[in-house]
């Protein structure tokens, strides 16, 4: 009898120790998926990543000043605010307005940008703290709030003039005028009109050379005052006419220019050849002229003069 107790009572042992090593695996089991668990949730990024409230200095403000505010959030794509959460435009209290508001949402980069322009209306006797209220931005994901407060921001306001008014000495309110602003530099200015005049001087240089207005270059205004001569002349004396133009040729070539010589002429003034049919017209009407003793038509004194107009045309540098 006491054999069979002593096994019994191992039989209850192995089969206590198989029941312990399966609740320990259990648990072993249950832990590292507790672990493992942990380490997918740390890998997910948080809803919103970076906030930021950019603002100006906290001081030295007046009755009626604007102050400008920045709210940059970066947050998750499948993020998305919800508008009716940023303050709306209009009076926030009895000193307070809130001007503009201007949401910009980038869902691909997953930022938000909120610019905020508030105005206060406080006209203290004294220096005085006062604080823009806060809020809180309201997000949704997957259904789920999310929300990122704004928090309060302090700032001091300034009065405009002293609680106890003082008087300067002939009995006057005494009143402090605003600082000079700095003069601006002219030297940029000075720089600008300089480079433009010199420009104009040099365009209107360049236009009398080319017009014949300077007297030391007489070959430029050779045909343009041959020109005005020819307007003064009759037509019934267009001898005149062409004693003016034969003039007018001999300047230019510099010694007297007959019709065998016009090949020459062409190829010492290039600038000419565009008008070499007309110069020729001209010399063989001339020869009639002059010593055929055949009169000048109507018609040869304006294609005459047209001439004329050509040459001085191509001396200015029209043609």
């Amino acid at each position: 009898m006491s054999k069979h107790f002593f096994g019994l009572r191992r039989v209850d042992k192995q089969r206590a120790s198989t029941v312990t090593f399966k609740v320990d695996a259990l648990r072993l089991s249950t832990l590292l998926l507790c672990l493992s668990l942990s380490g997918c949730a740390s890998l997910l990024p948080p809803p919103i990543s970076h906030f930021e409230l950019q603002t100006p200095r906290p001081f030295g403000y007046l009755i009626g000043d604007e102050i400008h505010h920045r709210v940059v959030l970066q947050t998750r794509k499948d993020l998305v605010l919800n508008p009716n959460s940023v303050p709306g435009k209009g009076e926030l209290n009895r000193w307070l307005n809130l001007t503009d508001v201007d949401i910009k949402t980038d869902q691909d980069r997953g930022q938000t940008v909120i610019d905020l322009t508030y105005q206060v209306f406080y006209a203290p006797n004294e220096v005085k703290m006062l604080s823009v209220p806060g809020f809180n931005l309201q997000f949704t994901q997957a259904g789920k709030p999310v929300e990122q407060a704004v928090p309060a921001w302090p700032f001091t306001l300034s009065p405009i003039k002293e609680l106890a008014i003082r008087k300067d000495e002939s009995g006057q309110q005494y009143m402090r005028p605003d600082a000079l602003p700095a003069f601006l530099s002219s030297q940029t200015q000075w720089l600008g009109f300089y480079a433009a005049l010199g420009m104009a001087l040099l365009t209107g240089t360049y236009l009398a050379y080319w017009y014949g207005l300077f007297p030391s270059w007489p070959k430029r205004r050779i045909f343009k005052r041959a020109l005005a001569q020819m307007d003064r002349v009759p037509e019934n004396q267009a001898e005149r006419g062409l004693a003016v133009m034969h003039h007018a040729f001999n300047q230019i070539n510099g010694q007297p220019l007959f019709k065998h010589k016009l090949a020459a002429f062409s190829q010492n003034h290039p600038e000419y050849r565009s008008a070499a049919e007309s110069i020729a017209w001209f010399f063989d009407v001339s020869n009639r002229a002059l010593f055929g003793g055949q009169p000048i038509s109507g018609e040869d004194w304006g294609k005459l003069k047209e001439l004329c107009r050509l040459c001085r045309d191509i001396e200015c540098g029209k043609r």
